[in-house]
């Protein structure tokens, strides 16, 4: 078994791929929250001009 101090540290070698992904995760919510109020919003829309 080989112990832990004589492994290299992964932190700095995954740093930049797991920024990369997060900034996509970040992208990908920010449109499905804008999709999800704009429908939100026509659904609201639509339902208040039935009940007027």
């Amino acid at each position: 078994m080989t112990t832990v101090e004589g492994r290299p540290p992964t932190s700095g070698r995954f740093r930049k791929p797991w920024r990369r992904y997060g900034r996509l995760v970040a992208t990908n919510f920010l449109r499905g929250a804008s999709y999800a109020c704009g429908t939100g919003v026509i659904g609201l829309a639509v339902w208040w001009a039935q009940n007027r």
